[in-house]
């Protein structure tokens, strides 16, 4: 069974995004425990590193250049664009990341994150 930690297919529309939602810290937990894991290659990490520098990059860009669509949700405010943007960013970074390094070391880091180690 896959467990639900994983983004799988299962789930339509908004249980799928409260779903993502509420996982989102056990998310970025994960992420950083690969990181910092020794048994996952350089080469992998890279993936991640480039990502976020893509997302300073876009950071650096908007503030230089500010690109704004609040005519569409003016209540939310300016930087909305640059949280949406870097999410957009980094979050498949990540999820890329996860999903190239070894199975049995991603298995074993979200059975110590549901245990709560």
């Amino acid at each position: 069974m896959m467990n639900p930690f994983f983004f799988g297919s299962s789930g339509r529309g908004i249980f799928r995004f409260l779903r993502i939602f509420l996982h989102f810290p056990n998310f970025i937990r994960l992420t950083m425990r690969l990181f910092r894991d020794k048994r996952v290659p350089v080469y992998r990490k890279a993936i991640l590193i480039i990502f976020q520098i893509l997302a300073g990059i876009f950071a650096i860009a908007y503030f230089v250049y500010p690109f704004d669509a609040d005519f569409i949700l003016p209540i939310i405010g300016r930087i909305d664009d640059l949280v949406i943007g870097a999410f957009v960013i980094l979050v498949p970074g990540a999820w890329l990341f996860i999903k190239s390094c070894p199975e049995h070391i991603v298995r074993e880091h979200v059975d110590r994150i549901s245990r709560g180690e």
